[in-house]
């Protein structure tokens, strides 16, 4: 059953919820991890840009070039990306690991402003100090899911998470604007290679890039097929139909969700102080994606600012 494009968000975001999961259960080194979700998505990624290929030539259409080098640029960062994210998760746990890197709206709208000389919203500036402080908050107040874990080595990194993805965002949104019409395979595909090819350095230099065994490559095959495969193309496909309020949504359930099944699934320790620092920075993220995204000229022009409708929220 084909799922409505209404809902593909929401479903996206459900399925990438469970990333910090995964990568909990595999238990394998943050570089080590990045490298082989990335390897394992590229086959299936490949099989369905055949397809994708062959559809556009039954339409007529012509298929744009398949060398995408700002995807493959984007995946260098993205390599780096994963590999401090799945750091932080192993100190911070699934939920407030994959919270934190959601402040990437906010940098992205700071990228726009500084660089892109983009203006947003007033509101922006309302949601900047409450990131600032939430994310304080959780440094000081947090707990680790390791003994000897430090929590503000966790939140440090789940903020540098957020200012690498920004800049990856901003390649990927250049890569997939030369393939309006496509589904994003082609932009995903180069840009996980290009993280199985920066990821697979780093891992090379620090232990190994070989399989990690069973059960942990089944559950980093979970992670790149739900999470980087089927979770990021049902997020891509509509992201960009759906109103600012409901897109604002479909962003939010996703670390929302984290934190649930970390708790849920994993036991993890989060008390009512982290809470309300979680939703603290939710809500400052919130109210930035809104400041930061532009009323589209038309009902399917996609944003050019805030969250790229090419993008993926945290932990695809």
């Amino acid at each position: 059953m084909t799922v409505p494009a209404v809902w593909r968000p929401f479903a996206g975001a459900a399925i990438v919820s469970l990333s910090g999961v995964w990568v909990r259960l595999a238990d394998v080194e943050p570089a080590r991890s990045a490298f082989l979700r990335n390897a394992y998505a590229v086959p299936a990624l490949v099989a369905l840009l055949v397809l994708e290929r062959r559809r556009q030539r039954w339409r007529g259409s012509a298929p744009a070039s398949l060398w995408q080098p700002w995807a493959l640029g984007a995946g260098a960062l993205w390599a780096a990306d994963l590999t401090l994210w799945h750091a932080a998760i192993g100190i911070l746990g699934a939920g407030l690991g994959t919270v934190l890197p959601s402040v990437q709206v906010v940098v992205v709208g700071l990228v726009a402003v500084l660089l892109l000389r983009e203006r947003p919203r007033p509101a922006f500036w309302v949601a900047l100090p409450l990131v600032l402080v939430a994310l304080a908050g959780l440094g000081l107040t947090g707990r680790s899911v390791e003994p000897d874990g430090s929590v503000p080595v966790g939140v440090a990194l789940g903020a540098g998470v957020a200012v690498v993805y920004a800049v990856a965002l901003l390649l990927l949104r250049r890569a997939r604007a030369a393939d309006p019409g496509g589904s994003g395979v082609l932009a995903l595909l180069w840009l996980s290679l290009g993280g199985a090819v920066g990821a697979g350095a780093a891992a090379a230099a620090t232990g190994g890039v070989g399989p990690a065994g069973w059960p942990a490559d089944g559950w980093l095959v979970l992670l790149a097929l739900g999470s980087q495969v089927v979770g990021w193309l049902l997020l891509t496909s509509s992201m960009h139909l759906l109103p600012a309020l409901a897109t604002s949504v479909a962003l939010l359930l996703q670390p929302t969700l984290a934190v649930v099944w970390g708790v849920v699934l994993l036991g993890e320790p989060i008390g009512g102080t982290q809470v309300a620092f979680a939703v603290l920075l939710l809500l400052g993220v919130a109210v930035a994606h809104r400041a930061v995204a532009p009323v589209p000229s038309a009902p399917d022009a996609p944003r050019t600012t805030g969250v790229d409708p090419g993008a993926r929220p945290r932990g695809a």
